[in-house]
C-alpha cells in the first residue's frame, strides 16, 4: 500500500478533535482535507505527520537540519554547506550586472547592502550552461517590486505564484520553451530592455563540461500534479523541476515508459517523459510549515518508491545499482525561500528542511536565491543526473573530466 493510501485508509483514527467534518458529521476522507487551506483551525497537519511516523510500509520523519546527525549523508552536508555559504553573499551577483546596480545605487536605497564583494570577479565568473540565460536587472526588480504589492496587499498564493516564485525560477533556469536568437533580437527591439541571452561556453571547456552543460534543466508550475492513482487526490506540490532529455536519452525513457506508463510517480502528463529532479511547495506568508512539511513528505515518499521499484524491477538478473544519496526541494513561505532534502534508509524516509537560500524582500535576497538555485541546477547535472542515466537509463555517464562513469 502506497503513502497516500495507507493515510486515507487510517484517517478515521484521529482524534474527532481535529479531523475536519461536513455538516452531516461525516469524516473527511484525506482527498477532502486536501482541500482544506493550511490556516483552517480544524484541520491537523500535525497529526497526519504523526502518524505517517507509524506507517507499517513505510515510516516518514521531519527532521530540522542537524549537521550532527549521522542519517545525513556526507553529499548532503557537503550540499548544505555550500548553501549556507551563499548567506555571506559574496560573489553571487554576475559581473556584467555591476556597473548597473552601481548606477541604480545612487539613487535607489534598496541597493544599500551591494558591496565590492557582492560581485563575482570577472576571472571568476561562472560559465553558465548554454540554455541557462544571462540575468536582466529589470527583471530582478520586478520581482522584488511584485513581491512587495503580493505582501502588503494580501494577495492569494496563485497571484504570489505568477508574479513572485515562477519569474524567480525563470530568472534562475531560463523558460521552459527555447526563445531563439531571431526571436530574442526582436524582443529587444520591440521593448527596449535587456532580456535573457545564453551565455557562451568557453573554449577550453573540457568535453566532459560540454556534456554536462548540455543537460537541460527547467521547472513547471503543477499544482494539477498528483500521485499516480490519486487523481482524485489533494494537491502536494506547486512547481517541479525536471531534466528535458536529449535524444538518447528520450528513446530510453520512453522504452521504460512502455513499461511503465510514466517516468515519475505522478501521471501528469507534461511530466510523462521529464524526469522530475527536484520539487517546491510553496504558500503565502500565513501558510504553515506543517502542512508543506506533510505534502512534500508524502510526494517525496512516493517519489522514493517509485526510483527504488524501477531499480529493482529493471536490474532483474543483475546486481541492483546504489540509489542517489538524496532528493531536493524546496519549501517557498511568501518572501522566504528554504532548501529541504530527503534522504532514504531502508523503507525509512526522512524529510531535512529549514536550510535558508534568500528572499524576495530584497533585491540582494532574490540574487541569492537564483545563485542557490544554478548551485542545486549544477548538482543535478553533475551528480543526479549521471547517476540517473547510469542506474535508470543504462546509458554510459560522463563526468566533468570526459571519461565515463
Amino acid at each position: 500500500m502506497d503513502v497516500l493510501s495507507w493515510l486515507e485508509a487510517n484517517e478515521e483514527s484521529v482524534d474527532s478533535d481535529d479531523t475536519p467534518r461536513e455538516r452531516s458529521g461525516r469524516a473527511l476522507s484525506f482527498s477532502d482535507i486536501g482541500s482544506y487551506s493550511s490556516n483552517n483551525s480544524r484541520t491537523s497537519p500535525a497529526r497526519r505527520l504523526a502518524k505517517l511516523e507509524h506507517d507499517p510500509d513505510g515510516p516518514v520523519f521531519v527532521r530540522q537540519i542537524v549537521r550532527t546527525d549521522d542519517r545525513m549523508p556526507a553529499e548532503l552536508q557537503t550540499l548544505l554547506s555550500d548553501l549556507d555559504s551563499f548567506q555571506y553573499r559574496n560573489g553571487i551577483v554576475p559581473h556584467y550586472l555591476e556597473a548597473d546596480i552601481r548606477t541604480s545605487a545612487e539613487h535607489d536605497r534598496n541597493f544599500f547592502n551591494f558591496t565590492p564583494s557582492t560581485f563575482e570577479r570577472s576571472d571568476e565568473a561562472i560559465h553558465l550552461p548554454a540554455f541557462d540565460p544571462q540575468l536582466s536587472l529589470h527583471r530582478i526588480l520586478e520581482v522584488f517590486e511584485s513581491a512587495a504589492e503580493c505582501f502588503n496587499e494580501g494577495h492569494a498564493q496563485a497571484t504570489w505564484n505568477t508574479l513572485v516564485h515562477w519569474p524567480v525560477f525563470r530568472l534562475a533556469l531560463g523558460p521552459i520553451a527555447n526563445v531563439s536568437g531571431r526571436a530574442q533580437a526582436a524582443s529587444i527591439s520591440a521593448h527596449g530592455i535587456e532580456t535573457a541571452q545564453p551565455a557562451s561556453a568557453p573554449e577550453d571547456q573540457t568535453e566532459g563540461q560540454g556534456r554536462e552543460n548540455s543537460v537541460r534543466i527547467r521547472g513547471m508550475l503543477c499544482t494539477a500534479a498528483r500521485l499516480t492513482g490519486h487523481a482524485r487526490g489533494p494537491k502536494l506540490v506547486n512547481y517541479c523541476i525536471f531534466v528535458e532529455p536529449e535524444l538518447d536519452e528520450a528513446v530510453k525513457i520512453d522504452e521504460l515508459r512502455g513499461r511503465w506508463k510514466y517516468i515519475n510517480h505522478t501521471d501528469y502528463n507534461p511530466l510523462r517523459r521529464r524526469p522530475v529532479v527536484l520539487s517546491a511547495e510553496a504558500m503565502k506568508p500565513s501558510g504553515g510549515f506543517t502542512n508543506a512539511h506533510l505534502q512534500l513528505g508524502i510526494w517525496q515518499t512516493a517519489q522514493w518508491n517509485f526510483l527504488l521499484g524501477l531499480l529493482a524491477e529493471e536490474s532483474r538478473g543483475t546486481q541492483v545499482p546504489v540509489a542517489v544519496a538524496f532528493l531536493s526541494a524546496l519549501i517557498i513561505r511568501g518572501n522566504d525561500w528554504y532548501f529541504a532534502a530527503s534522504t532514504r534508509v531502508k523503507n525509512e524516509t526522512i524529510l531535512w528542511v529549514q536550510q535558508p537560500i534568500g528572499g524576495t524582500g530584497s533585491i540582494l535576497g532574490i540574487f541569492q536565491i537564483i545563485h542557490a538555485l544554478r548551485h542545486i541546477a549544477s548538482w543535478v547535472r553533475t551528480t543526479y543526473w549521471p547517476w540517473y542515466k547510469r542506474a535508470i537509463l543504462h546509458l554510459p555517464a560522463v563526468n566533468v573530466a570526459g571519461n565515463a562513469v
